[in-house]
């Protein structure tokens, strides 16, 4: 049976500051990681953003959030930014790289294992010769099974690893992952603190990713490499961009911060839950 074509969302509630990452102010991650200790209350955060507007939520694997879709009776669309970054740098820190992988294969099921064994071996020659474009599927398949999602729309790379193998220039590593994404995860997507130069960089390779996330505000906070050409490179895109960090670290209101980044091309727009205030007003007018 034929998957119906991808569609880019328009609005997403991002749930990154859930691990603790964020450009807003230290009161402001306090206040976010006292709220969202109980899985109830942001299950309850979860549905509200869907109500008022938001068409899935961009999240990584943790505890709350695997907890909060547990509450819930509704399906919540994920788009799955992977790998958990923060988690996995501190169990590489603790346990070793192999350790790390063990621990996320001691968790996972048997259909996850039997997922894992068939990308690996379609990976083969590229995990025995150590290169990033065969191991990162192996680590994705292990990432996406702690979600708890029953509805993964797409997967979207962790800018730690996008912006690596941008630096490196690995045209294959971007060719390689799109591939298996589409195929395993229905589309492809890239998050990046270098805009500018992934959107350049894909146009001069010709690859289209089925979306990219990346920061666009009035204040040109990590907009790489500099406002010009990022706002450039958004307008020649030829794929949908995502803009994040829309407050610029709380330097402006967030209708502010979407209404800039969509007038200069954006397609959509990633509010985290860091920047939201008001929820439902702000993102049913962030919808309209």
């Amino acid at each position: 049976m034929r998957k119906a074509p991808f569609v880019a969302p328009r609005l997403l509630l991002g749930a990154e500051s859930l691990l603790g990452v964020s450009r807003g102010s230290r009161d402001r991650m306090l206040e976010i990681a006292a709220r969202y200790t109980d899985p109830e209350t942001l299950a309850v955060t979860l549905a509200k953003a869907l109500a008022a507007g938001a068409e899935g939520v961009l999240a990584s694997p943790s505890p709350q959030l695997k907890a909060a879709l547990a509450e819930l009776r509704q399906t919540v669309p994920i788009y799955a930014l992977l790998p958990n970054v923060p988690q996995y740098v501190r169990d590489a820190s603790d346990l070793g790289l192999m350790g790390t992988a063990l621990k996320r294969v001691g968790r996972s099921g048997p259909l996850t294992l039997a997922r894992l064994g068939l990308t690996g071996l379609g990976h083969l020659g590229a995990v025995l010769s150590g290169d990033l474009s065969g191991t990162v599927p192996l680590l994705l398949e292990l990432e996406a099974a702690q979600l708890g999602a029953t509805d993964i729309r797409a997967v979207v790379l962790a800018a730690p690893l996008t912006d690596l193998a941008l630096a490196g220039r690995h045209r294959r590593f971007f060719e390689r992952y799109c591939r298996f994404a589409r195929r395993r995860f229905r589309a492809a997507g890239l998050e990046t603190h270098n805009l500018g130069h992934l959107l350049a960089r894909l146009r001069e390779w010709k690859l289209r990713p089925d979306l990219v996330v990346g920061p666009v505000n009035p204040i040109g906070l990590m907009m790489k490499p500099d406002v010009a050409a990022v706002l450039a490179e958004l307008r020649a895109a030829e794929f949908p961009v995502l803009a994040k960090e829309l407050r610029a670290g709380g330097s402006v209101r967030l209708g502010e911060g979407a209404r800039f980044a969509r007038e200069r091309g954006a397609y959509g727009v990633v509010a985290d839950l860091v920047d939201v205030e008001d929820l439902t007003p702000e993102f049913k007018a962030l919808s309209a």
